[in-house]
């Protein structure tokens, strides 16, 4: 899953997503009181009822994970996890086995993505996986497993209802046709889910609001047949604003992602003191291979796009876009060397990146007694100045989840309480 080994190193403080949870879990207690169907599914042992919580852990926990962090959040009390397409919800379902010495049944995994394959039906059957259920494709292919189904035992699956995405999910209108084709097959729905567009605007009261007015008509509907159906709408910023859900919908599951891993997902906006508690737990550094100077009038890199004004000092991280630092930085990136911010000059390269030093110095921090090479830290870092990754995502132009996603791609380290590392 990740690069050949490079100089880029990741550090995720698994502490701060045990705090960003269990800070969670003490604003949402109110939300977690829906019933669970008291028999149990292939593999799988349902709780008497359901959480507050369902982290995700999709797509490698954001790149912090998905086993790190799954096995981290269940000491804390989770019990259900979001993974992502049903191969990695197996993934997941396998470390946790090794994690809990085989004993992890009675956590539960839902696959976002659900069924894509044939041979999905029988990886949910064997490794206890709720699939998510969002088009009539997925349907035919459980009619085309009715009779593995029948020897296995009813599916426990997740309904996926639009209620304005508009990506995957059963439209209202499609609901009638939908009840009556799964009381045709050996399933057992336990959750329906929806996904919110835009909570984390500066509208998102209003926008939760529409969304979960449409989800209870859903709901509604569905519960004619099974009426211990779980609901779950809230993503992060559903989390901060759960009791505009449940207002509409009653208790519920919350779905926290970025959240859980620190990001405020009202950053820049008039909702940002809900998200400001919670504690980045991703870090990214390289080292500096080498400092030098420029003369006034030289230049630095390809394409020579920056020249030294006056004579200055340079610093060389060894980190690139084949490290996920995109080449988009040039000549605006940022890095945080010894509590300084610096900025990157030049173009960014495959294994390296220069960077400005003045701010250090007339030599740019040299001759100060460190032992081995200097750190610049991408992405957060022991100081004050350390960079958040809503930070890097607005230099970048994007969002903090591509950021996570794409630098947690590179070798992870998990320092442990006493200092140690464990590497993944």
């Amino acid at each position: 899953m990740h690069h050949a080994p490079c100089l880029a190193r990741v550090r995720i403080d698994l502490a701060a997503i045990r705090a960003n949870y269990r800070l969670l879990a003490r604003q949402t207690p109110q939300h977690s009181e829906q019933p669970c169907p008291s028999e149990s599914g292939p593999s799988l042992l349902l709780p008497a009822r359901w959480p507050a919580l369902m982290p995700v852990v999709k797509a490698d926990a954001y790149g912090h994970g998905h086993i790190q962090v799954a096995s981290a959040l269940r000491e804390e009390g989770a019990t259900w996890f979001a993974s992502g397409a049903v191969q990695e919800a197996a993934l997941l379902r396998e470390g946790l086995d090794r994690d809990a010495a085989g004993k992890s049944k009675e956590t539960g995994i839902v696959s976002l993505l659900g069924l894509v394959g044939p041979e999905d039906v029988g990886l949910c059957l064997a490794r206890g996986i709720v699939p998510l259920l969002h088009c009539p494709e997925q349907l035919h292919l459980l009619e085309g497993a009715k009779d593995l189904l029948a020897a296995k035992g009813a599916l426990p699956v997740a309904i996926k209802c639009n209620t304005g995405m508009s990506r995957l999910g059963f439209n209202e209108d499609e609901l009638s046709l939908l009840r009556e084709r799964l009381r045709q097959l050996p399933v057992r729905p336990v959750l329906a889910l929806s996904h919110l567009h835009s909570a984390d605007s500066a509208d998102g009261r209003a926008q939760v609001r529409t969304q979960a007015g449409v989800f209870a008509r859903v709901l509604a509907a569905l519960r004619q047949d099974w009426p211990h159906l779980a609901a779950s709408l809230g993503n992060s910023a559903g989390t901060l604003l759960a009791e505009e859900i449940t207002a509409l919908i009653g208790p519920h599951l919350c779905r926290p992602g970025l959240i859980l891993y620190g990001c405020n997902p009202f950053y820049g906006t008039a909702l940002e003191d809900l998200g400001r508690a919670f504690t980045p737990a991703m870090s990214v550094y390289a080292p500096l291979l080498a400092t030098r100077r420029l003369a006034a009038g030289e230049g630095i890199g390809y394409g020579h796009i920056f020249t030294a004004k006056q004579a200055m000092p340079v610093g060389i991280v060894g980190a690139g876009y084949a490290d996920c630092y995109p080449r988009f930085f040039s000549n605006r990136g940022l890095f945080c060397i010894e509590g300084v911010r610096v900025p990157v000059i030049g173009r960014v390269a495959m294994q390296m990146t220069a960077v400005d030093l003045s701010a250090l110095g007339p030599e740019g921090g040299k001759g100060r007694g460190q032992s081995g090479p200097r750190t610049a830290w991408m992405l957060g870092g022991p100081y004050p100045e350390a960079l958040r990754p809503e930070e890097v995502a607005a230099l970048w132009g994007s969002i903090p989840y591509e950021v996570l996603c794409l630098l947690g791609r590179n070798e992870r380290e998990y320092p442990s309480a006493q200092g140690n590392r464990m590497k993944n």
